[in-house]
């Protein structure tokens, strides 16, 4: 365990549901490494304890769709290793933008009542009812998701050696407007490239407010800052969004150009995965069916395959059923891991959950890439 004093840059932020509070008096350790094929960052504990973000609770609030908030926070570190090694540096949760900034942040922009907004100003016009001003002027940021990324300094303290900011997109405006017959409920589906492009705007905009002097005395100017931009799914979705785009703020600059980043995810079986990875698709197809024939009654099987630069990197797999006994249920495990190794390539990452239809789980199987598949049936 790595323990230190803590540096200026880690003073505890105003507004902060934390505890707590980070300062000087402080020890600090980091959990030790556990070797995993994900390879995640070691957390950063303080007096023993793990610091929630200046932001927790937020998330939930503000993206309706679990899958995509779990995959905001989840994929903004696989983007934070393109930039800080996690062999050196350690994950926090972010301390600096706290709720009231993120709360300003997200609302719609006011030139008198809130001029830190991101989004969008209500569209004008006496003639026009709110209906028609929401949806001409739509909300395309949904929430925004700090990480800081420490680094053990010569003296053996801890300093934050960067930050990497997710910026979270609607698939689709919902809104509601208050009548006197009622609530009603809208939506407006977006354009892509309009959302793009409205978050490279606010982008450029948390950058530079990140590294106003007012902030730690000025201290982000001298650290490089990341920000990338997540694209939601529509609520209904039973898969997440993906990473669209990403750029680095270096020390003293701005946003550089930005990079595109090729994630995408699949339902198996869908018409999108028939259509755009039917090999995929097929090898699927062919699992499923080899699981439903293992039964008498029918077996409902899908899956949920990640794709990198269109690869598939990873396959993760649901298999709810009638709970008839757990002799059964070990049976089946031990034939859907033999069916693994068969059909998908070593490389591939394949995680299989079985539960029954209530929702229990009743078994898991986890296959690394290059390892014989782990099985664990619950007692």
């Amino acid at each position: 365990m790595l323990t230190g004093c803590i540096p200026i840059l880690q003073d505890a932020p105003e507004e902060t549901d934390v505890n707590d509070e980070v300062n000087e008096e402080q020890d600090v350790a980091v959990i030790p490494p556990i070797s995993t094929v994900d390879d995640f960052y070691q957390s950063v504990l303080y007096d023993g304890s793990y610091l929630h973000g200046s932001t927790r609770g937020y998330g939930p609030d503000m993206v309706y769709n679990r899958l995509d908030l779990d995959h905001l926070e989840v994929g903004l570190t696989r983007v934070a290793t393109e930039y800080f090694d996690n062999n050196r540096y350690f994950f926090r949760e972010g301390q600096f933008v706290t709720r009231t900034e993120l709360n300003n942040w997200l609302r719609r922009y006011d030139e008198d009542d809130n001029p830190l907004g991101l989004n969008p100003a209500l569209a004008g016009g006496e003639d026009k009812d709110m209906k028609e001003r929401e949806e001409e002027a739509p909300r395309f940021l949904s929430h925004i998701l700090e990480h800081n990324y420490l680094v053990e300094n010569d003296n053996g303290n801890f300093e934050v050696g960067g930050i990497v900011i997710g910026i979270s997109l609607n698939d689709t405006y919902h809104f509601s407007i208050d009548t006197d017959e009622g609530r009603y409920l809208y939506d407006v589906a977006l354009e892509h490239s309009q959302a793009l492009a409205q978050g490279k705007e606010a982008a450029e905009l948390i950058v530079s407010r990140l590294r106003d002097s007012s902030k730690e005395e000025g201290a982000f100017n001298d650290i490089p800052i990341i920000v990338a931009l997540f694209q939601e799914e529509a609520r209904s979705s039973a898969i997440p969004g993906s990473f669209v785009a990403h750029a680095v703020a270096e020390p003293n600059e701005g946003l550089s150009r930005w990079q595109d980043i090729n994630e995408q995810y699949y339902l198996f079986p869908s018409s999108a995965a028939n259509s755009d990875v039917r090999n995929d698709a097929d090898q699927f197809n062919s699992f499923k069916e080899e699981i439903q024939n293992f039964f008498e009654n029918f077996v409902g099987v899908h899956g949920r395959g990640f794709y990198n630069n269109n690869k598939l990197q990873e396959l993760t797999i649901e298999i709810p059923l009638q709970y008839q006994g757990k002799t059964e249920i070990v049976a089946l495990t031990q034939f859907a891991a033999s069916e693994i190794k068969q059909r998908y390539d070593d490389s591939l990452k394949v995680n299989v959950y079985i539960h029954s239809v209530g929702g229990q789980q009743e078994a898991v199987i986890i296959r690394n890439p290059n390892e014989e598949p782990f099985i664990h049936v619950y007692q």
